[in-house]
């Protein structure tokens, strides 16, 4: 049957009128894989909230052990790769995380094909194999391929469909339950850091790494055993060629690459800002667990807020935000109090986009399409980390370690969050566009 364009209500928040203009869907809702959803209908809502649980439990273990990192990498540069360059070992967490984002465009049409119980607890096991593989490595590239490829590539299977799926069981709810998974990720960062740093004392790096896999495999195996669609999807999965080119779509990729080119900026150099003033390395560490911190809250209030001001209202609002604060506080401040508002009022506005994104492209797409699209967006995402990760630390090495400032790097972070807040604001111009309505209306 052939897919047609139409527009229908989409009952999101009470007393709002939100329509959607995506591919309907076809008339046979049969699935495929061992794939069980409940009826659009009439979905049981006790099970909404334990979808909502699993997947927060899974962000919590892939983004936690993710962004737990850091110290790992410490540990790689000063003691176990210590003739090694920074650089070469900044592509372990890179490679992560590219891949992690960037391996979402898959995750839509798999999980269409196999179903997203399935998919997911595939990335539980390639997730818990790398992490083992890792504490039996003896070369950078070893790690690399491990530590960073293959975890990369398992948290893709788990991440984009956790972030995503809330939406597809949740209307009238629909902003807090995408909001408290994504807070699962921001939790996980400062949980798995302690615990890591912890395990590392006791029993050194490598149990530490089999104890993650351990860890993962139980929580993640576990939670994803629950996953089941809210909402069926037609044999043979969405048109993936008309989503990726929809100009909304494009303008939501073009959002989470600048946010992500200029996202990290403050979270390498606000530390060195603060031992610049005098503060202790371990006050100056502090600021990163400031900013995780604000972004677990955030992601709650995030997607809280934007029923009552509209979602792409509130990337606009945030990322305008951010960058000035970037610019004003980076140049201006020089103290601690300063640096330490800064870390949590960023840390609360920064990761918008992430609990923000899925309700926008519900919005736009519809329930049955948001895994795809979310999976795309992802995508656009990864290459903003590719590009950022790559030219912060030249910039900075070229043009401000030489004068002891930060001037270079904040116009860097300013800028990439400016061109964030413009891109949501062309989406919103496409969005207002299509449904008759002023620019400054609630969208």
């Amino acid at each position: 049957m052939a897919t047609t364009t139409a527009c229908w209500k989409v009952d999101e928040f009470p007393n709002k009128e939100i329509f959607s203009c995506a591919p309907e869907p076809k008339q046979n809702h049969a699935l495929s894989g061992d794939e069980e959803h409940a009826n659009h209908g009439s979905r049981d809502l006790k099970y909404a909230w334990v979808i909502v649980v699993c997947a927060a439990f899974n962000t919590f273990c892939t983004m936690g052990i993710a962004n737990s990192f850091g110290v790992f990498s410490t540990l790689y540069i000063n003691f176990i790769y210590p003739d090694v360059s920074t650089a070469s070992i900044a592509w372990i967490g890179t490679t992560l995380t590219v891949l992690m984002m960037g391996g979402a465009i898959a995750t839509g049409p798999l999980t269409d094909r196999l179903g997203l119980r399935a998919v997911a607890l595939t990335g539980t096991l390639i997730c818990s194999i790398s992490l083992l593989l890792a504490s039996f490595t003896n070369s950078l590239w070893q790690v690399v391929l491990t530590q960073g490829a293959m975890f990369g590539i398992g948290s893709a299977c788990i991440y984009s469909p956790s972030i995503s799926l809330p939406a597809q069981w949740h209307t009238k709810n629909r902003s807090l339950a995408t909001g408290v998974v994504a807070a699962g990720g921001g939790a996980g960062g400062m949980v798995f850091t302690l615990i890591t740093q912890k395990l590392m004392d006791s029993v050194g790096y490598r149990w530490a790494l089999r104890a993650l896999a351990l860890v993962l495999l139980c929580i993640s195996g576990s939670a994803g055993l629950f996953y089941k669609r809210g909402v069926p999807v037609p044999r043979g999965g969405i048109d993936f060629a008309s989503v990726a080119k929809d100009a909304r779509l494009i303008a939501v990729g073009m959002g989470g690459f600048f946010v992500n080119t200029s996202y990290f900026v403050l979270f390498y150099y606000l530390p060195t800002a603060a031992l610049k003033i005098g503060q202790t390395k371990q006050a100056s560490n502090n600021l990163v667990l400031f900013m995780n911190a604000g972004t677990t809250a955030g992601r709650i209030l995030a997607a809280y807020a934007s029923q009552f001001v509209g979602p792409i209202n509130s990337c606009i609002g945030s990322y305008a935000i951010c960058a000035i604060l970037i610019l004003v506080v980076m140049l201006a401040v020089k103290s601690m109090a300063g640096y330490i508002v800064l870390a949590v009022i960023y840390g609360m506005l920064c990761s918008s986009y992430v609990s923000i994104t899925p309700l926008i492209l519900t919005n736009v797409f519809g329930p049955q399409v948001v895994t795809t699209a979310a999976g795309i967006a992802n995508t656009w995402c990864a290459v903003g980390v590719l590009v950022g990760n790559t030219s912060q630390g030249a910039i900075y090495q070229h043009f401000d370690r030489p004068l002891d400032s930060f001037k270079a790097i904040s116009f860097w972070g300013f800028t990439g969050l400016v061109l964030a807040a413009l891109s949501y604001a062309v989406l919103k111009v496409l969005g207002t566009k299509d449904l008759g309505k002023s620019f400054w209306s609630r969208l």
